[in-house]
C-alpha cells in the first residue's frame, strides 16, 4: 500500500519530467534514454517510477567512488562521504554494493531495493542557532535562495559561512555570480556581521549562566559550529562500519559533493581513517557515476512460503522464472546474453 502510494504521487510527477526532457531532442526516432534508479543502475525512462527515484541522485555518487576508488587502493572498503547544501550521505562499499530492501524515506514505507545510504541533515547550507546554552546545526537548511548569508542576499549564517570565517573558503576563487545583482564576490563581511551578532548573545547568555566564563571569540564559535558539524556527520559513519561489526580503521574515506573536501580531514581524523580519496570531479560525482552504471532488470514476486529445507526447490523454480523474465526484458533493450 505504502510503495503503490509512494508510485501514485511521485510517478506522474517523473513522467511530466521526462515528457519534457524527451521533447528537447529533435531525432526523437534514435533517442535512447537512461535514468539511474536508487539500486545504483540504470533503467529505460519508460520503466522509471517514483519508488525506484528516491535516492536516485546519491546513487549515482556511490556508483562513481565504488568504481573508481577501489581500482586506485587494492580493495580496501570504502566509506563514501557525500557532503552538499542540505544534506549529507554515508554509504559503504567493500567489493559489492550495499542494499536494502525495505526503507522507510519521509515517514512512507518503501518496499524496493535501494543502496543503503544513510542521510545526515547537515550540509554547506545548514542554519546554525544557539539553543538552550547548545550549539544546533541544521535542519533547517538556507538552500540556493537566499543562501548563506556570504551570498549577500540576507540569508542566514550557514556551516559554509563557517568556513569562510576561518579561512577554509577563499573569495578569490569563486566566481563572481554573488550578490543581489549577482555580479559580486562572496562577501565575508556579511559573514562575519552574522557572527559577531550570534557570538554576542553566546557571550550574554553564557556569561549569565557563569560569571567566570571566558568570552568566545568570532573564530572560537565558528569553530564550535564546525566541530557539531563534523560530529553529526561522524555518527552514520560509526553505525554504518562499526555497528556492523566491520573495522573503522582499515577503510578509506572517499568525499564527494560540493562541500566534502572542507570536512573530509576532521571527519576522517574524528574515526581514526588515515586515508583520504578526493576525485578529480568530487563536486560532480553523482553525475559521472551516472555515466559508469550499468543497466539493471530487477522483478519480485510475493511469497508465503515458510524457508525451510522442503520448500527449496520451490524457491530455486522461483527465482530461475524471474531471472528468464529479467532476461527477457534486457533482450528487449537490445542487450545479448
Amino acid at each position: 500500500m505504502f510503495l503503490a502510494s509512494a508510485n501514485a504521487y511521485l510517478t506522474p510527477c517523473i513522467q511530466e519530467y521526462v515528457k519534457g526532457f524527451v521533447g528537447g531532442f529533435k531525432d526523437k526516432k534514435k533517442l535512447h534514454v537512461l535514468f539511474m534508479q536508487s539500486d545504483g543502475g540504470l533503467t529505460p525512462m519508460d520503466n522509471f517510477n517514483g519508488s525506484r527515484a528516491v535516492l536516485s541522485g546519491p546513487a549515482g555518487g556511490v556508483v562513481g567512488y565504488a568504481i573508481t576508488t577501489q581500482e586506485q587502493f587494492s580493495r580496501r572498503p570504502v566509506i563514501g562521504f557525500d557532503m552538499g547544501g542540505t544534506s549529507t550521505d554515508v554509504s559503504r562499499y567493500d567489493g559489492k554494493y550495499e542494499h536494502v530492501f525495505e526503507s522507510t524515506t519521509a515517514g512512507v514505507c518503501i518496499q524496493a531495493p535501494q543502496l543503503d545510504i544513510n542521510t545526515v541533515a547537515a550540509g554547506g547550507g545548514s542554519m546554525l542557532f544557539f539553543r538552550s546554552g547548545m550549539f544546533v546545526v541544521g535542519p533547517e537548511s538556507a538552500g540556493a535562495n537566499p543562501g548563506p548569508a556570504c551570498y549577500g542576499r540576507g540569508g542566514p549564517i550557514t556551516v559554509t559561512d563557517a568556513n569562510l570565517i576561518l579561512g577554509r573558503l577563499l573569495p578569490k576563487y569563486f566566481p563572481r555570480v554573488f550578490g543581489e545583482t549577482d555580479d559580486e564576490p562572496l562577501q565575508t563581511s556579511a559573514a562575519m556581521t552574522g557572527f559577531k551578532a550570534l557570538t554576542h548573545e553566546i557571550n550574554h547568555f553564557m556569561m549569565g549562566a557563569s560569571p567566570s566564563f571566558k568570552e568566545m571569540t568570532v573564530q572560537e564559535v565558528a569553530m564550535g559550529f564546525i566541530e557539531v558539524a563534523n560530529e553529526a556527520m561522524c555518527r552514520p559513519i560509526r553505525a554504518m562500519t562499526q555497528g556492523k561489526g566491520h573495522d573503522i580503521f582499515q577503510h578509506i574515506l572517499a568525499c564527494f559533493g560540493g562541500a566534502g573536501g572542507q570536512h573530509a580531514c576532521a571527519v576522517a581524523r574524528a574515526l581514526g581513517i588515515t586515508k583520504i580519496y578526493i576525485h578529480r570531479y568530487s563536486g560532480i560525482l553523482s553525475a559521472y557515476g551516472l555515466a559508469l552504471a550499468d543497466v539493471v532488470q530487477e522483478m519480485q514476486e510475493p511469497c508465503a512460503k515458510v524457508y525451510c529445507e522442503e520448500n527449496m526447490q520451490y524457491f530455486d523454480e522461483k527465482i530461475q522464472e524471474l531471472i528468464h523474465k529479467c532476461v527477457q526484458r534486457l533482450k528487449k533493450q537490445g542487450f545479448q546474453q
